[in-house]
């Protein structure tokens, strides 16, 4: 799968910034080239603040820890499955999509979806499972006022669309009441 360069990928990204937030949302990406399969991280800052990190070794790790429990007690007779059985792929499957719907994946997943991010209606990418997805589509600036007011209260949504949700709407100046975020 050819990869846009990351300069070129954050440039695109900007451009579709609310201009009342241009500046203040920025993407960063390391690389850490003597690691074991050059495993990395890319992060979400607001305002210098780091909101968000998609971290490969912290995603693996994690993986593993939700596959091992998941699989527990699944395989015949109540014992732990022999790899790469069915039983054990399905811990895994399991073990991702939980980790996805939470925002847990690694850098290369964080990647795929930016760039997926540029090709996106913005219908399509509010409804994304994909908290980053949905959190990069509140700071579009395709999403006017109107649809902003529209899409409250955010109550059973991930955190980051929250706060990408409220940093949106205080830049704008719209005041949705106690409990819209």
């Amino acid at each position: 799968m050819s990869r846009m360069p990351w300069r070129q990928l954050t440039a695109s990204l900007r451009e579709r910034l609310a201009p009342t937030l241009q500046g203040r949302v920025a993407l960063h990406q390391a690389r850490y080239r003597y690691t074991r399969e050059e495993v990395g991280r890319v992060w979400l800052t607001v305002d210098g603040r780091e909101v968000i990190q998609f971290d490969t070794s912290t995603y693996i790790r994690r993986r593993a820890e939700m596959s091992a429990a998941l699989r527990a007690g699944t395989g015949p007779g109540g014992t732990e499955p022999v790899p790469g059985t069915p039983e054990y792929r399905a811990a895994d499957v399991a073990a991702v999509a939980q980790l996805r719907e939470a925002g847990l994946y690694d850098d290369y997943n964080a990647l795929a979806d930016l760039e997926a991010y540029l090709s996106l209606a913005i219908d399509d990418a509010l409804t994304a499972p994909s908290p980053l997805l949905r959190g990069l589509a509140v700071v579009d600036r395709r999403v006017g006022k109107r649809r902003l007011c529209a899409m409250a209260p955010l109550a059973g949504e991930h955190p980051l669309v929250r706060e990408l949700f409220a940093l949106r709407c205080a830049a704008e100046g719209l005041t949705l009441g106690e409990g819209a975020i």
